[in-house]
């Protein structure tokens, strides 16, 4: 199993755990987010690395830094969760999938598509 494979093993692990009832979806998306400071590289080429931590980053961080949206940024740790694994393995889809959690719902800036020149 290479890198990416095993990346994408421990956020499916996580994101099945994000999915139960049972408990916070908190404490998973905050292990995603730590993967890759664990030990998993996030330039090895596959697009889950980094978009992924920078999902479940971007919702960990909503909930601490604004608690009383917590409960809001955990709906959205389920959404994006129940999303992935809908969409994992189906490049095009992932693609569409990192599209609109990075960009539309969590607003990050589109990087420009051609270079400026000086």
């Amino acid at each position: 199993m290479n890198d990416s494979e095993a990346f994408r093993a421990a956020v499916r692990a996580c994101a099945e755990v994000i999915l139960r009832d049972d408990a916070s979806p908190y404490e998973p998306a905050l292990e995603i987010m730590g993967l890759a400071s664990g030990g998993h590289p996030v330039d090895d080429g596959d697009e889950a690395d980094t978009g992924l931590v920078s999902i479940f980053g971007e919702l960990t961080d909503w909930a601490e830094l604004r608690p009383e949206e917590a409960g809001q940024a955990e709906a959205h740790m389920v959404t994006a969760a129940r999303e992935w694994l809908a969409v994992e393995g189906d490049q095009e889809a992932e693609a569409r999938y990192f599209d609109r959690w990075l960009y539309d719902i969590l607003g990050f800036e589109r990087r420009s598509t051609h270079s400026e020149q000086s």
